[in-house]
């Protein structure tokens, strides 16, 4: 079943109150609900997306926003625990990265990874469904430039029967 878009929803009360004041900080409820209709109304990208371990080092060389821009792809990239399966400490240190872009771009972006020393080509790639309830997702689908999205949470990689680390 597909998320319910803005329309589906009630209007939202910022701040109800039963004369419709809102602080001056804060948008009007109509000024949030024009806004969220202004975006629904931008024309989405397809995207497809790659999966890719990735160390500090790699990390660094491919999320340079000059590169992004240029080679026309995104990123969501999550941190792993320095204790965690495929991380260490410093350069050492593992991130889980989510590679997207459109279809037409693949051959600039593949080639682009490679010459950074990483072979995105191997990794599977899968198509990203327009109706995915993940904000970055959406974000990346509805805006016209290139995004970077970093997790502010660490992350344990654990193998089937494993516990977290204490």
């Amino acid at each position: 079943m597909a998320p319910p878009r803005c329309r589906d929803l009630p209007a939202p009360e910022l701040y109800p109150t039963s004369d419709g004041w809102a602080p001056p900080a804060l948008p009007a409820n109509t000024d949030l609900q024009a806004y969220r209709e202004e975006l629904e109304a931008w024309p989405k990208k397809t995207l497809v997306k790659r999966f890719i371990l990735l160390r500090l080092w790699a990390m660094e060389a491919v999320s340079k926003p000059e590169l992004l821009e240029e080679h026309r792809y995104s990123l969501s990239c999550i941190p792993l625990t320095p204790w965690s399966r495929c991380s260490g400490v410093g350069d050492e240190r593992g991130w889980l990265v989510w590679v997207y872009y459109m279809p037409d771009d693949e051959r600039r972006v593949l080639s682009s990874f490679e010459a950074s020393g990483v072979r995105l080509a191997a990794r599977e790639r899968m198509a990203v469904d327009p109706d995915s309830p993940d904000e970055d997702e959406q974000i990346m689908m509805s805006f016209p430039q290139q995004t970077h999205h970093v997790s502010a949470w660490e992350h344990e990689l654990l193998m089937e029967g494993e516990g977290p680390r204490e």
